[in-house]
Parts: C-alpha cells; structure tokens; sequence
C-alpha cells in the first residue's frame, strides 16, 4: 500500500537521484570526458532525464501535499499515488537510459516510455483535480 508518507519518501528520493544524476552529468561535463561532452544526443537526452526526473519527483510532493489538504478518498489517492510516481519515474528514466544507448541522431528506444509516463502524470493531475473530497 503507498500511503501519503511513503508517497512523500519516494517523492523525494526520486527528486535525490535525479539531481545527482545532474551533478554527476555536469562533473561530467566539467571535466571535458570523453563521450559526454562531444556526443550531442547523449548530454542533451542526459539533461533531459535529470532535468523532467527531478522536477517531475517535486509534482509528486505537491500532489501528496495537495491530495491531504483537500482530501482525496483513498480510492482515488491510492491509484493517483501510484501513477504519479511510475510516471515521473518513466519519463526521467526514458529520457536518461534513451540518452545513455543511441544511435547516430536519435534517442534510444528507451525513450519510447516518456510518453506514457507523461500521460500517467496527466491523468493524476486530472484525477486530483475532479474527485469529489472526503471532507
């Protein structure tokens, strides 16, 4: 069961390990190594991993936030909780993992899962908007 404290806790570790995906990319970059500076798929499919990852993970805090504040039913919540964060995750990874294995000017087939974890968001968006409150 993901209830709003766990929601909350893997909220924010995914926030974690998308901002030190981050400052290992920059170190990265910083350091001029080979293979992720001079390969413009890679570093701009990297970016966008950390970068949606991160900020997708700060969406989950504020729905876990919002759907306790105006009391989403645990139906609801429960579904919402899990989506929120299997989407977040999808899009970050999908970006990441289709930046790490490409071919010559396209992503991987990785990133094929981006758009399913942004339309996981959407409908959780949606969801919290809609449903009726317990209180």
């Amino acid at each position: 069961m993901l209830d709003p404290i766990r929601h909350l806790r893997l909220a924010t570790a995914l926030v974690g390990v998308f901002l030190a995906a981050g400052i290992w990319l920059e170190a990265m970059i910083g350091l001029r190594a080979a293979g992720w500076v001079d390969d413009d798929v890679r570093r701009q499919f990297l970016r966008l991993g950390h970068a949606h990852g991160a900020l997708l993970g700060v969406l989950n805090i504020a729905l876990a936030v919002v759907m306790e504040r105006i009391g989403t039913p645990e139906g609801w919540a429960r579904w919402i909780r899990r989506a929120a964060l299997v989407g977040a995750a999808l899009v970050g990874l999908g970006f990441f993992v289709g930046g790490l294995w490409h071919g010559r000017a396209d992503p991987g087939p990785a990133v094929l899962v981006v758009p399913a974890g942004a339309m996981m968001l959407l409908a959780s968006c949606v969801a919290v908007a809609i449903a009726r409150s317990d209180r």
